[in-house]
């Protein structure tokens, strides 16, 4: 996404630091989340503070890109 910022459409652009730090956290996560590994167990690793905080980004990131998806012909 910071690669390729001149790709991203200018109402999207005054995000895009803050977009590319939550998919970085949601996908590091994401893994670990879904399948835990040999010394870690999901239920016992993440709290309900993490997951009100992975809402939190996912919400953010739909409020910016849903405004555009309603301007598509």
């Amino acid at each position: 996404m910071l690669d390729n910022r001149g790709l991203i459409p200018d109402p999207v652009r005054p995000h895009v630091e803050k977009l590319a730090e939550y998919s970085r956290c949601l996908r590091r996560d994401r893994e670990l989340a879904f399948y835990g590994s040999e010394d870690l167990t999901p239920m016992d690793f993440y709290r309900e503070t993490d997951a009100r905080q992975a809402r939190a980004m996912a919400q953010e990131t739909i409020g910016v890109i849903i405004p555009l998806l309603d301007k598509q012909p």
